[in-house]
């Protein structure tokens, strides 16, 4: 574990909940996993206390913790999720994207929830004042929260939430091993292993929403339909208010004969994997509309949230097939596609670019020959992120999540490479990327520089730890002169060098904004009385000026803030093998 990750941790447990809990989270935080008897000894706080602090942290989805045989008596252990307190700093970023998808009543039931951990819906409407709403308000808030937990912004709380895939892994197999009537086999014990491997990817694929039960619609008996066959075998509805009426139902009718709703009683948290999903998709639609145009990126948005409902976590490879009609078909109607891409030389899209009739059909027969030219053009991109898998028809196309986080890692990487050391260095770390393991020499020539030159900044990369090098001996005696030095890109490395720096960057702004608030203390304390807060002609001239200069810093500091963390959230928990960063 970095030493700035488990800084940052601290601060951030601090700022949101206070001393106590930060005491007992940094216990766990050094230590790993403990017992309730040994954060006791270690904290010197009272029995009563530490539970509360660590009820906080379960609550708040920060803790988890599991039982395991001690001797002849069950003990209960507790472990910190450093991953989710990183993800404290990043509610603006969800918020923001809740309002985007979900509207003010989404946006004020996801808040509710995110700032009390995990919440039933009936609690929710207790705090959000639901009695005081309108009809209209209310089918708003219902819908609000039966789309949050379709779409799985909010998750309902089971009773393995609490506990790590290692331990239910662990107890799995102590239950499989109980049922054995001898020690088992190597043979036998691999099963077992590949059993509960199995089980739990089947839970993971499940597309069942936990929290949601149907509940009929209707006017019939006890407000229930009545449901008969016809004479031709079709569905009809009989209705006790309008009489027995033997027409035949439409479609929306039937559809809606069964209704979804959210139990009132779950518990439910936010899902804080499903909003990185989010997030990591803007990425990779900015990406390609400052590669090429908003046209693409419209098109890419258009497949993302197609896929979307299938894509749990940034870690899945790959997303969903999704043919190109269904792409076309999805496009928002408001999309401009026209001039997206030059046909002028293309026999095939010669008719589409040539066109004047502005006739809706002819209008969308261009915007189809347009999205397809597009997902040509993204198929062909050298970053291998758009695939078509199958050739028959207009094809399928998917997209390779895990190609992806590897391009924003290195575009990332890039940047601060170019922002740290400058033109020269970027062009060396992208060569070394390319042609991997190069001498000085083929490196001056692929950088287009004197060695001695290559050389130095090569050394200057090395103590960032953005390059690494390799000794070659020659002879046995590993003399220097007689010994070939090969440079090369470690991905994984230079990740945990950016990863660093950005915590670093995060914990500096922290400690630079708390210096210039107490410089200035006297006077936010002043500005937070309630006659200061009714009206600022109370206070001086020169007083205004100052509390709109701290005022306008802590935006530039939360800007900053913000682009870090976008920085932690790319290399933390998009990018493949992060995890090990965090361990």
């Amino acid at each position: 574990m970095f030493t700035q990750l488990e800084d940052l941790c601290r601060r951030l447990v601090h700022e949101h909940y206070g001393p106590l809990v930060e005491k007992v989270a940094a216990v766990l935080i050094e230590d790993g996993r403990l017992a309730l008897g040994r954060i006791i000894a270690r904290t010197g706080m009272s029995a009563l206390s530490v539970r509360q602090a660590l009820a906080v942290l379960i609550q708040h989805c920060l803790a988890t913790h599991a039982q395991a045989r001690d001797g002849a008596r069950q003990t209960t252990y507790y472990s910190i999720n450093l991953r989710n307190i990183l993800r404290l700093q990043r509610a603006g970023l969800y918020l923001a994207l809740v309002e985007e998808r979900m509207g003010q009543f989404g946006l004020l039931v996801f808040n509710e929830v995110l700032l009390n951990g995990c919440m039933s819906i009936s609690s929710v409407r207790d705090a959000v004042g639901y009695k005081q709403f309108g009809a209209a308000e209310k089918k708003l808030f219902a819908a609000a929260v039966a789309k949050l937990v379709r779409e799985r912004f909010i998750t309902a709380i089971t009773p393995t939430d609490t506990v790590t895939k290692i331990d239910r892994t662990m107890q799995a197999e102590a239950q499989e091993l109980e049922k054995l009537a001898s020690v088992p086999m190597p043979k036998e014990l691999a099963e077992i292993r590949r059993r509960i491997a199995a089980q739990d990817e089947e839970e993971y694929m499940s597309t069942d929403v936990v929290g949601m039960k149907r509940q009929a619609v209707g006017s019939g008996i006890g407000g229930a339909p009545k449901v008969v066959l016809g004479p031709d075998g079709q569905a009809i509805i009989l209705n006790d208010v309008f009489g027995s009426s033997m027409g035949l139902p439409s479609q929306q009718q039937l559809g809606e004969a069964d209704k979804d709703l959210v139990d009132d009683k779950q518990c439910f948290r936010v899902y804080h994997d499903r909003l990185d999903v989010f997030l990591r998709n803007k990425r990779i639609i900015n990406y390609f509309a400052t590669k090429y145009n908003d046209a693409a990126g419209v098109v890419l948005k258009t497949m993302l949230r197609l896929t979307e409902t299938h894509t749990k976590t940034c870690w899945d490879k790959v997303s969903e097939l999704v043919a190109a009609p269904q792409i076309i078909q999805h496009l928002p109607p408001d999309a401009d596609l026209g001039g997206a891409v030059d046909m002028s030389g293309d026999r095939f899209f010669k008719d589409a670019a040539a066109t004047s009739d502005d006739s809706s059909a002819a209008r969308r027969a261009t915007q189809g020959k347009m999205a397809y030219a597009l997902l040509d053009v993204l198929r062909r991109d050298v970053s291998g992120v758009v695939n078509k898998v199958d050739e028959r028809g207009a094809g399928q196309y998917r997209i390779n999540f895990e190609r992806a986080a590897v391009m924003l890692r290195d575009e990332c990487l890039d940047t601060l490479v170019m922002n740290k050391f400058g033109s020269p260095h970027a062009r060396i770390v992208r060569a070394l990327r390319d042609k991997q393991k190069l001498d000085e020499k083929m490196m001056s020539e692929l950088a287009m520089m004197p060695m001695a030159q290559c050389r130095e900044r090569l050394h200057q990369l090395t103590l960032a730890g953005y390059v690494d090098m390799v000794e070659l001996p020659r002879t046995a005696d590993r003399n220097p002169s007689r010994t070939a030095y090969l440079w090369y890109v470690n991905p994984q490395k230079q990740a945990g060098a950016a990863l660093r720096g950005a915590l670093q960057g995060i914990i500096n702004v922290m400690d630079r904004l708390g210096q210039e608030t107490g410089m200035r203390a006297s006077l936010l304390a002043k500005s937070q009385r309630k006659d200061i807060v009714a009206g600022l002609a109370q206070l001086s001239q020169n007083e205004r000026t100052a509390l709109n200069a701290i005022n306008e810093y802590k935006q530039r500091i939360d800007v900053a803030t913000i682009r870090l963390d976008s920085m932690v959230l790319l290399l933390h928990d998009i990018v493949p093998g992060s995890t090990a960063l965090a361990v």
